[in-house]
């Protein structure tokens, strides 16, 4: 290094050009993660107080601009504007996000910190579940931040909503209708989500005074219309025929309402259905679906925009972030809306 470069003072360049000790070390490590602008103010600072800043004007965009995104399964269409909110994020921020959806486990582990490697990947973003030796495995590795799906022990930050209170409000909700069979048809449980919601369900339920039927549960093994349709059929055609449906995702919400229309009964004079996400089925969906908007692109996003922030080591005030959900009225429960249109 040479003597003039060792006489750089970050505290005498952040005075002159009023730019941050963060983005001033960015821009002399030549980060691509700087505005031409902010670039070019720290640049003029330091050639007034007499630095040489040959070299420093264009960032070498080298491997190392990599974002993987690991989702569980790119057939679900809840994570589209999830995706779609990381890779305008990651666009911003001078990164590429590469899709991946492949399970991480005991079993897959190796092959996908080999991808990781031979990718020369910078961060990653999760919405995976997994456990938490093996978040702990990854976070060891490089900048992990978790979304939607998360293990809060763990000091890895996370973007997500929740799953609880959403559940439980929308569950009040059916409640508040007059119903009092409630059935609930719910993802796997080793997922957070699913967890969270069923809890919330049955909170609500022991609020209201009403008996928490385990037949009226369906636990579902993944997001699959056709056997939530199956499933929700069987449930109609039983003894203990619900009057109301909860969903923890719209996909189920919309085999429901098809189960119902089988059997000859109505939708929402006779079954109300509720369900999750606020995907493109919900609007779709005849009669529409009332559901639980999550912020989805907002989910994406600020995962991302953390992830840029760990990758270049600044400092996040929050670590956990917990996005607030909305319960979207529609037909599916609310008849007046069906004669309106």
């Amino acid at each position: 290094m040479r003597d003039h470069e060792k006489k750089i003072r970050y505290v005498d360049i952040a005075e002159a050009s009023g730019i941050s000790l963060a983005t001033i070390s960015r821009v002399l490590n030549k980060s691509p993660n700087v505005k031409d602008e902010t670039r070019r103010q720290v640049l003029d600072a330091m050639q007034a107080l007499g630095h040489d800043t040959t070299g420093l004007d264009a960032p070498a965009l080298a491997a190392g601009n990599l974002i993987i995104f690991n989702i569980p399964s790119l057939d679900n269409p809840f994570y589209s504007l999830i995706v779609q909110g990381a890779r305008a994020a990651a666009l911003r921020n001078r990164y590429n996000l590469l899709l991946n959806e492949d399970p991480i486990n005991e079993k897959t582990v190796d092959d996908f910190i080999e991808l990781l490697r031979q990718t020369k990947a910078v961060g990653l973003i999760l919405t995976n579940c997994i456990s938490k030796s093996l978040l702990k495995r990854l976070g060891d590795l490089l900048p992990v931040v978790q979304c939607c799906e998360c293990v809060p022990e763990l000091p890895y930050p996370f973007v997500t909503i929740n799953d609880v209170t959403a559940a439980r409000n929308a569950v009040e909700y059916i409640v508040s209708l007059g119903k009092k069979r409630i059935a609930f048809i719910n993802g796997p449980l080793k997922y957070k989500y699913a967890q969270g919601r069923l809890q919330g369900y049955q909170e609500a339920l022991q609020a209201a005074g009403l008996v928490q039927d385990p037949d009226l549960v369906i636990q579902m093994p993944e997001i699959n219309y056709e056997m939530a349709l199956s499933s929700a059929f069987q449930l109609l055609n039983s003894p203990k025929r619900p009057d109301a449906f909860f969903a923890s995702s719209d996909v189920y919400a919309a085999a429901a309402i098809k189960a119902v229309s089988r059997i000859g009964l109505r939708v929402p004079e006779d079954v109300a259905v509720v369900g999750f996400d606020n995907i493109e089925i919900s609007y779709m969906c005849t009669p529409s679906i009332t559901t639980v908007n999550q912020p989805r692109y907002q989910l994406g996003l600020l995962s991302c925009d953390l992830l840029s922030k760990l990758i270049n080591k600044e400092t996040i005030p929050i670590q956990h972030m917990y996005l607030e959900t909305e319960l979207i009225v529609r037909e599916s429960t609310n008849s007046a809306l069906m004669r309106r249109s």
